[in-house]
């Protein structure tokens, strides 16, 4: 992948430069301050720095870096310019000229189609290279949206000879990858407050985990401590786990339509003994909204509608 290409959260307005009615202040913020307040996390954030001249934070005497007000307004700024398509390299410009008119391409589409050849083409040393800068450069919510979910459904349908090789050893890297970033991400929570304390219920299947795993990773950076539970466990000892673990809710995680078996009785029995919320997140809330939201309809249990970015909001809200 070239540094031209680039994603984040699904937008229609133009960004606008707000940066002159921010307040003029000195930057006191963190970057795990700061990534909580984006949900652009750190290794993101020193990449745009670095690799693309986008931000320029203050540091303190042991050179620490420190954000402004106005830093936030620009990282947001960056991610709608990133959310309408525009490549990352073409990003800085239209920061300092944001009335001049964005490229008419959509960097997500190309994106999307260099990582299926590579996938299909059984390119692993490229492909680990395209995954680990897609990784580093781009906020994970607009990944999940932008970049998985329409990978996923592309090779889905693809049937020729070798495909399901190929499939196999990319859900594997990027797994892999994930679990990567989710343990930095986790050595990094811990330096600061945690904004609540989460139980991640996933489900069955090579796709369906990774999908989870970014969908967590997501969920850390913004400053949430997870508890990732592995599709075997038993739904209806949820209980025990909110006691011992001290939980503040359950989030129930998956980006296909769940069996009846699981999304009746399973989720039935999830929902019982609980005294924390349980809530219903990824891409079966749409697909199967009329059964969740029977299930919705008793204590403490809610749907979390919309994109990544949104959901997120969504659960920082129930905790602020």
């Amino acid at each position: 992948m070239s540094d031209t290409e680039t994603p984040t959260p699904a937008v229609t307005e133009k960004p606008t430069d707000n940066r002159a009615e921010a307040p003029a202040a000195a930057p006191s913020l963190t970057i795990g301050e700061v990534a909580q307040r984006t949900g652009v996390n750190p290794v993101t954030l020193r990449a745009w720095e670095r690799r693309y001249g986008l931000l320029i934070p203050g540091r303190t005497g042991k050179g620490h870096r420190l954000y402004s007000e106005c830093d936030v307004v620009r990282i947001r700024d960056i991610q709608s310019w990133l959310a309408r398509g525009v490549a990352i390299g073409k990003v800085r410009p239209l920061l300092e000229k944001p009335d001049e008119p964005a490229p008419a391409e959509d960097s997500w589409t190309q994106l999307v189609a260099d990582t299926q050849s590579l996938v299909e083409h059984l390119k692993t040393a490229e492909l680990e290279r395209h995954l680990e800068q897609l990784l580093s450069a781009y906020p994970l919510p607009l990944l999940l949206d932008r970049w998985l979910a329409p990978l996923h459904r592309k090779l889905s349908r693809q049937h020729r000879y070798g495909n399901s090789i190929g499939q196999a050893l990319f859900w594997r890297q990027l797994g892999e990858l994930l679990a990567v970033n989710l343990r930095a991400g986790r050595r990094g929570r811990k330096r600061g407050p945690s904004l609540g304390r989460l139980l991640l219920l996933t489900f069955p299947g090579s796709e369906q985990g990774v999908f989870a795993q970014l969908f967590e990773a997501a969920l850390t950076d913004m400053g949430f401590e997870v508890f990732g539970l592995a599709p075997e466990a038993e739904l209806g000892e949820l209980a025990f786990a909110e006691k011992n673990l001290h939980l503040d809710g359950v989030v129930c995680y998956s980006h296909h339509a769940l069996p009846m078996a699981i999304l009746g009785s399973g989720l039935e029995r999830a929902r019982k003994g609980l005294r924390v919320p349980l809530w219903f997140a990824g891409g079966f809330v749409e697909l199967q909204q009329r059964d969740l939201r029977r299930l919705a309809q008793h204590g403490q249990t809610g749907l979390l509608n919309g994109s990544t970015g949104e959901v997120l909001a969504q659960l920082r809200e129930q905790f602020s």
